[in-house]
């Protein structure tokens, strides 16, 4: 009987220890990228990513950075988002992140978008996620197309409205 009570403090201690050890890193799923503009003013794209927080505590997207590939050749450069996001305990969670790039050769991307295909995309990037004692940053990658239909709006959009 005492035996018994001793394995199940044992087991209650390790329990607890475990529970207030140090956090686990969330699982960043990348699902997809949107083309909303393309202008002088440069590339605006929302990217859509799922976070999993494993822990028992709430943690906090701090930061988002893409590197931005278009076609497999136009570097558009490297762009950190500062958008806190709570990732609730236990959860999947949503994430839209809205990134402006700026353009470096305008008219070889609006050509892009004049041509009748689509445009491949490649977004190398990392999430800062951390609570009161803890701080990761964990890479992703998404990879993906801009549709034709889809650039074309995006160019569309990025002109000013004539009355």
């Amino acid at each position: 009987m005492l035996r018994s009570g001793v394995s199940s403090a044992v087991l209650l201690a390790g329990c607890l220890l475990s529970a207030c050890g140090r956090p686990k890193p969330p699982t960043i799923t990348p699902e997809k990228g949107e083309l909303t503009s393309i202008g002088p003013a440069g590339v605006q794209l929302r990217l859509q990513l799922a976070v999993d927080n494993p822990n028992h505590i709430d943690l906090s997207a701090r930061s988002v950075t893409g590197k931005v590939v278009l076609d497999g050749k136009y570097d558009l450069g490297t762009v950190t988002v500062s958008q806190p996001f709570q990732l609730p305990a236990g959860q999947r969670s949503q994430m839209t992140v809205p990134m402006t790039v700026a353009l470096r050769d305008v008219a070889a991307i609006l050509g892009l978008a004049a041509t009748n295909r689509s445009l491949p995309y490649d977004v190398d990037g990392s999430l800062n996620v951390g609570a009161e004692s803890f701080n990761v940053t964990l890479p992703f990658h998404l990879s993906g197309e801009f549709s034709h239909e889809q650039l074309l709006k995006a160019t569309l959009n990025s002109l000013p409205a004539f009355p």
